[in-house]
């Protein structure tokens, strides 16, 4: 059946890519918008329109409205299927958001299916569970912007709405037929990509994919008409990998510690000049100047915020993520600039957002998933393409850096074989 074009919101860019790849690399021509404000593209260039919303860090009502907005205008250009992209720990206004888009788009009812089995997200009798701990219990309880402290779905969505939420299990999802009679937001049990896919089965069948939510994982499933054959070729990348990192959590924190005791040569930015806004572009140039120098002849080389620094009680997250976005994103630029020899890879949705801020891209295309959440991107740059690695803070195992550093040297020995 043939919806016509779809609409993803994620509330951060990290997010918007990490759905975005997964039709695109099934032929879909997917364009990632980087702010909320920016104008939506010509309908005929596109078949996804992703929109990162930046609402990660906002208050509730506030995020709700913006998504209102988006959804709107979004059914005024002739788009009718919407999907909410939400973080995979359930991070953010997860509720307002989600009601934003029911609210907006008519429908008496969203599908909201947040299990990502390829990361170890999974629900189960309504709990998430976060590589098999209960959320709550999970790495995202000692997240320090955005904590989490329960574990049921429902009660995620009740922090942020008053909406009614019905818990649909694995096991009855393709006889339950209160599902889709039901008015406000079901959430679907999930462990495996067969039960993501059974739930797409029947949810095509029911005509009720227009209104749905989750992870990047449902996307991967999520049916679409056949492929148009306008995969993006890769491009000729470089096999040594610059690392750049902003987020604070834990999952990072053992992926830069594995690097580092891996041979990579590793530096921290001084955080206590980032927070209180002292620290000048000479002395961001100093520091990659520096690190130019002593990392030479390393394959992998990381620059992150996870230093010794005893960081200050965060009483107002959103201007400290500010903070390190804008300085982190400054010297992003600096870093895409003047280290060529290098495949680029932003690691935190806040940083990646600072370089786009700072280099004025107001458009995104996802080229290829290199591993679960870890997507290669292109963008225009006075009008040359360019090139850069993204993921999540929360993704991946902590030898994560050297599979991407493995795929990178794969992809540049095909280059090489196919220009003898």
């Amino acid at each position: 059946m043939d919806r016509g074009r779809l609409l993803i919101l994620a509330d951060d860019l990290t997010g918007a890519l990490d759905s975005g790849v997964q039709l695109a690399h099934r032929g879909q021509r997917v364009v990632i918008l980087t702010a909320p404000d920016v104008p939506f593209p010509d309908s005929s260039v596109y078949d996804v329109l992703v929109i990162d919303t930046e609402t990660r860090h906002i208050g509730a009502e506030e995020a709700g409205k913006l998504v209102f907005s988006l959804v709107r205008q979004a059914k005024a250009s002739g788009i009718r299927c919407f999907y909410k992209k939400t973080d995979s720990g359930l991070r953010g206004k997860v509720g307002a958001e989600l009601q934003a888009v029911l609210l907006a788009s008519g429908a008496e009812r969203l599908h909201f299916i947040p299990a990502y089995p390829a990361t170890d997200r999974k629900t189960i009798g309504g709990i998430q569970y976060v590589n098999g701990k209960p959320l709550a219990e999970s790495i995202f309880s000692k997240d320090p912007i955005d904590p989490i402290h329960v574990s049921g779905v429902d009660e995620v969505i009740h922090l942020s709405a008053d909406v009614p939420v019905k818990l649909c299990g694995a096991a009855t999802v393709k006889q339950d037929n209160d599902a889709c009679e039901f008015s406000g937001i079901i959430v679907h049990d999930a462990s495996t990509m067969e039960d993501l896919a059974a739930i797409a089965e029947r949810l095509e069948k029911a005509d009720e994919l227009y209104v749905t939510g989750g992870c990047a994982g449902f996307l991967e499933v999520y049916p679409m008409e056949a492929s148009r054959d306008t995969k993006e070729a890769l491009p000729a990348l470089k096999e040594r990998l610059f690392v750049l990192s902003g987020s604070v959590n834990d999952v990072t924190r053992k992926q830069l510690l594995y690097g580092e005791g891996h041979g990579a040569y590793r530096c921290h930015v001084p955080m206590a000049k980032i927070l209180t806004g002292t620290w000048s572009d000479d002395e961001k140039k100093e520091c990659l100047a520096k690190v130019q120098r002593e990392a030479e002849g390393h394959d992998l080389v990381i620059v992150d915020t996870l230093g010794d620094e005893k960081l200050p009680e965060m009483e107002h997250p959103e201007v400290v993520t500010r903070n390190i976005a804008d300085h982190m994103g400054r010297l992003s630029s600096f870093i895409k600039d003047g280290a060529r020899d290098f495949t680029f890879m932003i690691i935190g949705g806040d940083t990646l957002q600072g370089f786009i801020r700072d280099q004025g891209i107001t458009a995104l295309k996802p080229v290829a998933e290199v591993a679960p959440g870890v997507v290669l991107a292109s963008y225009k740059k006075d009008g040359i393409k360019q090139y850069f690695i993204t993921k999540s803070g929360a993704f991946g195992d902590e030898g994560l850096l050297e599979t991407v550093l493995t795929w990178l040297r794969k992809e540049f020995m095909k280059t090489v074989c196919s220009h003898r």
